[in-house]
């Protein structure tokens, strides 16, 4: 009884301590401001994200026919990590905030302010930052960090843009498989821009949408977004977007199971006797 306890235990740990692998239509950026400084970006999934998950971003150009180097420019830009330090429910918008020094975030997630929500980490120590110019930034999972990957080994999560046109050496459109709101640009005419963000999450007080499906269907809708086309220093924030109907977390199937096999060892134990 006492190895079956102690098996169950470990199984639940192991359960609960795995990263979160995302797939196409489960990221979407809600915001982004190209400010030097303090400036910064925000996402959300649509699923829960484990602690220990990590997402990368980077602003370097992906390429419509990756070469034998890989889906990246070989002129790198800069690549940042963001690992989750708790559990963060989907919905929930995590917001990566300018720490005052160039290429360097902090991380914050829900509403009210947010609280801290994982380590950011600026991976090749690059200084840049989204320019107003017409810059693409994009998210995506790996095993690792590299510089470089085979179209294989990485998935791209979500890309927000203020190019408004592509070409051959920077496009999401072609190389990614992004589509629909995982490829958010924000570039009108030929304005370029420097800030915008998911208008319902710019005040903090907004009821979140009742479903995940109804939060993608605004963030859809370009009528919903604030976007500032001078350089400014309006902040990103987080929010907590929509909920969904609780779902049992794997460490709740864990002890289910766990219980059930009490359960099961205590009868055996009496049609024994």
């Amino acid at each position: 009884m006492k190895r079956f306890l102690t098996l169950a235990a470990i199984a639940a740990a192991a359960f609960a301590a795995q990263a979160t692998t995302l797939t196409h239509g489960d990221f979407a950026f809600t915001g982004v401001n190209g400010n030097t400084t303090v400036g910064g970006w925000s996402f959300v999934t649509f699923t829960d994200i484990a602690a220990g998950t990590t997402i990368y971003f980077t602003d370097t150009n992906v390429l419509t026919t990756p070469t034998s180097s890989g889906v990246f420019s070989t002129t790198a830009e800069t690549f940042w990590s963001w690992t989750a330090n708790a559990k963060v429910a989907a919905g929930t918008s995590v917001a990566l905030l300018g720490t005052g020094t160039t290429g360097q975030y902090t991380a914050k997630s829900g509403a009210a302010g947010g609280t801290p929500s994982g380590t950011v980490t600026n991976l090749n120590g690059g200084a840049s930052n989204i320019s107003s110019g017409g810059d693409i930034l994009y998210a995506f999972q790996a095993a690792s960090y590299a510089t470089n990957y085979q179209p294989s080994a990485i998935t791209f999560l979500g890309a927000i843009s203020n190019r408004g046109t592509y070409t051959s050496a920077d496009n999401p459109t072609a190389a990614t498989g992004l589509s629909g709101i995982q490829l958010r640009e924000y570039k009108f005419g030929t304005t370029a821009t420097r800030y915008t963000q998911f208008t319902a999450q710019t005040t903090g007080t907004d009821a979140p949408y009742a479903s995940m499906a109804l939060l993608k269907s605004a963030l859809a809708d370009g009528d919903n977004w604030t976007t500032i086309t001078a350089s400014n220093t309006t902040p990103i924030v987080a929010d907590v977007l929509a909920v969904a109907a609780p779902v049992p977390e794997p460490e709740s199937h864990a002890l289910m199971l766990l219980g059930l096999g009490v359960v099961a060892c205590v009868a055996r134990r009496r049609m024994r006797r």
